[in-house]
C-alpha cells in the first residue's frame, strides 16, 4: 500500500493527524479514529436528520474541554423507528453524504443489532467502516431511544482536532452528569463503568453546575429508569477498596494519571461532595462551584 502524500485530501489529512499525535504524544491510530468520528458528526451536521440524532457520551465530551478515547458515537434517537434495519438504513444516508475531508465511509458491510434490553441504554448499535489514504478504521454509532432529556437539548459547537467546530444538538451538561450519577446509584457496587466516575469527577472540577437543572436531571431519569435515588455515599460503601486495582489499571491504560487521583477513594470523596446533594434534592437555587468544590 502507497504511503500517504500531501497529493490528496486524505494524504494531507493523515499527515496532519500523523504530527499532531506526535507533538501531543497521542497513538496516531486514536486520532484517526476520532477523525472518522467527526467525519460522521459533519456528515449528520448537514442531513435531514440532524434534528433527530442528539450527541451524548464519550465524544460529546469534548463540547466540555474533555477528550478521551473513544471508538463509538453516541445518541439519543428522537422520532427514529425503532426497527434495527431503518436505523442502519438512517445511519448509512448520513454516512454517505459528500464532505470534502478525506474520508470514505463504507456502507456496504454495515450490520445494525439491537443494544441488550438490560443495559441502561437499550437501542441500536450500527458497525461501519471508513478509510483514511492508508488507514482502515471501525467504529459503532450507537443510538438510544429512553431517557427523558431534562434540560432539552441544545445547539452546540464541537471542537474539531484539526480546527473548526461543528454545530448540532448535544446533551446540556446537567443531562450528561444526570445520566452517570443514575447510573452509578442503580448499579452500585457491581459498576466497573470507570469512565463514568472519571468524567464526572473531572467535569465537576471544571465547570459550574445549575442545582436545580442537574436535581431534575436526576430526578426525571431515575423515575423513567424506576431506579430508587440515594447518597453514593451509602451505595458505595466499601466499594473503594475493592476495586482500586482495577480503577488503577484503567487510569493507567487511558493515561489520566495527571487529571486523575491515584486513589480511587479520593475520587469518590469528591464525587460525593458533589452528587450526593443533587441526588438527596438539596441544591434547588444553589449553584455548583468548580473553585471552592460547594454548592452555594
Amino acid at each position: 500500500m502507497k504511503k500517504p502524500t500531501r497529493a490528496t485530501t486524505s494524504g494531507r489529512v493523515y499527515l496532519d493527524l500523523q504530527k499532531l499525535a506526535r507533538q501531543e504524544q497521542r497513538p496516531t491510530d486514536e486520532l484517526l479514529q476520532l477523525y472518522a468520528l467527526e467525519g460522521f458528526l459533519n456528515r449528520l451536521s448537514k442531513s435531514k436528520h440532524s434534528k433527530q440524532l442528539v450527541l451524548k457520551g464519550g465524544v460529546l465530551l469534548a463540547v466540555f474541554g474533555v477528550r478521551r478515547p473513544t471508538r463509538d458515537i453516541d445518541f439519543q434517537g428522537i422520532a427514529l423507528p425503532g426497527e434495527e434495519e431503518k436505523i442502519k438504513d438512517i445511519v448509512c444516508s448520513i454516512a454517505e453524504i459528500e464532505f470534502d475531508d478525506g474520508l470514505v465511509f463504507d456502507c456496504s458491510a454495515a450490520t445494525a443489532t439491537y443494544i441488550r434490553e438490560q443495559d441502561e441504554y437499550p437501542g441500536v448499535r450500527v458497525s461501519l467502516k471508513a478509510s483514511l489514504a492508508s488507514a482502515r478504521l471501525h467504529f459503532h454509532i450507537d443510538i438510544n431511544i429512553g431517557d427523558p432529556v431534562v434540560p432539552p437539548a441544545s445547539e452546540v459547537c464541537y471542537p474539531q482536532i484539526l480546527g473548526g467546530e461543528i454545530s448540532l444538538l448535544g446533551y446540556p451538561l446537567a443531562m450528561v452528569l444526570g445520566e452517570k450519577i443514575v447510573t452509578a446509584v442503580s448499579r452500585g457496587t457491581v459498576n466497573t463503568r470507570w469512565r463514568d466516575f472519571a468524567d464526572i469527577y473531572i467535569l465537576s472540577r471544571s465547570l459550574p453546575v445549575q442545582g436545580d437543572q442537574l436535581q431534575e436531571s436526576i430526578s426525571n431519569i431515575a423515575e423513567y429508569r424506576k431506579v430508587e435515588t440515594e447518597s453514593l455515599e451509602d451505595v458505595l460503601q466499601g466499594y473503594a477498596s475493592k476495586v482500586q486495582r482495577e480503577w488503577s489499571i484503567w487510569r493507567r491504560k487511558q493515561k489520566l494519571e495527571e487529571k486523575l487521583p491515584e486513589s480511587f477513594e479520593n475520587v469518590l470523596r469528591d464525587i460525593y461532595k458533589f452528587a450526593d446533594p443533587a441526588l438527596l434534592k438539596a441544591v434547588g437555587g444553589l449553584s455548583w462551584d468548580p473553585a471552592t468544590f460547594v454548592w452555594g
